[in-house]
């Protein structure tokens, strides 16, 4: 691999692995069973729509070294310790906490399906904690290759089966791809269609996490501390971080595509939306009617790597933004070793997401869906945090009128699509 790109991916592919088990797995191929392709042109717009906003977040860390709630902390309007923007996260926490405790829930089926004894409770206790235990130990380059690893073995499962998937009954026409790219909504699964926009792509849990990322990849070395105000230096981070966050798009957008035209095709012709205790084996035809029956437990051991690569990264990132949060809210001058709190954190958030788990582990995909739906509707806030932002700061790297243009683009049809999830849900 050329030198440039090793040295520039890794952040997106981190967040691409915080994706791929939700949006993609589970709620993509929802929508699809209960739609068919009729929301295809949705799966696509909610992964492109984002990167935008991903970018300039990623631009202004590069140029300033703000983790996220930093850069939260400079939005103008009233504040006490945080910004009116640094308090609405918590709420973003909430509805991601939600959703991985439905997300742990369904790597406890995956279990199942592969034969592992034991109660349930202790399957789902064993992954936690693991995890946990993990994160305190390990450190970026370990978190990076093994959500790389994860999200390339499933990624490429997921686009040989629908390959294969012409070769079947199933087989998508040219006619059928044209119908899905209409402009409508779909009349039923709107709870899925309101979720799938939220974490799709780049979900709003993703779009703060992404900072955090650029930093310990060091996009920010030398430049944060002010040893360095080099333009073309900034210039050349921020080129590095494009291609990182094309790279990661161009992957989890073919994957999303892949995982919902399976579940358009299969499972909406069959008439069977994953859901309950049998969510991950509903699943499981997506690739058992195009690879065949002997493939049952090759998805079951990959829908498992996919889902804990989400799970891995989401527990990982969460606790750096609650640790971030205790700094920024103590008085200024307090000592704090971030490390160690990051680790409790990382403990805690283990016991949370293992009680959530254990009250809804028969109906895990509503955890999933009503995470998501949060996620959208608290899309639209931060991404006005970043445009306030953004026309606050110098940027020596100042990105071209397309890019402009582009993201108050993609800040009006995320604005719309919030404003019509509530106007629907209401009326």
């Amino acid at each position: 691999m050329n030198t440039r790109i090793r040295d520039s991916i890794g952040p997106s592919i981190i967040i691409a692995a915080a994706v791929v088990g939700t949006g993609e797995l589970i709620i993509a191929p929802r929508l699809g069973a209960s739609v068919g392709l009729s929301a295809l042109w949705l799966i696509i717009l909610g992964c492109v729509v984002k990167v935008f906003l991903q970018e300039e977040l990623g631009r202004h860390t590069i140029i300033t070294g703000d983790t996220t709630l930093d850069a939260l902390n400079r939005v103008p309007g009233p504040a006490w310790r945080l910004s009116w923007a640094g308090w609405c996260w918590p709420l973003l926490l909430l509805g991601a906490t939600i959703a991985l405790g439905g997300v742990l829930a369904t790597i406890v089926q995956a279990l199942r399906l592969l034969h592992l004894q034991g109660p349930d409770w202790l399957l789902a206790t064993l992954v936690s904690a693991g995890t946990a235990g993990v994160l305190i130990t390990g450190r970026y380059k370990f978190i990076e290759t093994t959500a790389s690893v994860l999200v390339a073995g499933f990624t490429a499962m997921t686009v040989i089966a629908l390959v294969l998937l012409q070769c079947t009954e199933f087989r998508v026409s040219l006619d059928s791809i044209l119908g899905g790219l209409q402009f409508r909504m779909p009349e039923r699964g709107f709870a899925d269609a309101v979720a799938v926009f939220g974490v799709t792509g780049i979900g709003t849990a993703e779009l703060l996490f992404y900072p955090y990322w650029c930093l310990e990849k060091g996009y920010a070395k030398d430049i944060q501390k002010g040893r360095s105000r080099d333009p073309e230096l900034i210039c050349r981070r921020v080129r590095g971080m494009r291609m990182d966050i094309t790279i990661a798009l161009v992957v989890y957008t073919f994957a999303t595509l892949a995982f919902f035209i399976l579940g358009a095709t299969i499972l909406h012709g069959a008439q069977q939306v994953p859901g309950g205790i049998n969510l991950v084996k509903t699943l499981s035809q997506m690739y058992t009617k195009t690879f065949g029956d002997w493939v049952f437990y090759v998805f079951a051991l990959g829908a498992f790597f996919v889902l804990y690569s989400t799970f891995f990264v989401a527990m990982a990132t969460w606790a750096r933004l609650c640790a971030d949060t205790v700094r920024l809210v103590l008085p200024h001058g307090t000592t704090l070793n971030t490390a160690r709190l990051t680790n409790q954190i990382t403990a805690l958030l283990a016991v949370v997401y293992l009680l959530l788990c254990m009250c809804f582990s028969q109906t895990p995909h509503w955890l999933i869906v009503g995470g998501g739906a949060v996620q959208t509707l608290l899309l639209p806030v931060f991404g006005l945090a970043v445009l306030l932002i953004r026309n606050k700061r110098e940027d020596p790297c100042r990105p071209r009128v397309w890019f402009d243009a582009a993201l108050y683009l993609s800040m009006l049809v995320i604005a719309i699509a919030a404003v019509y999830s509530v106007w629907h849900t209401l009326f």
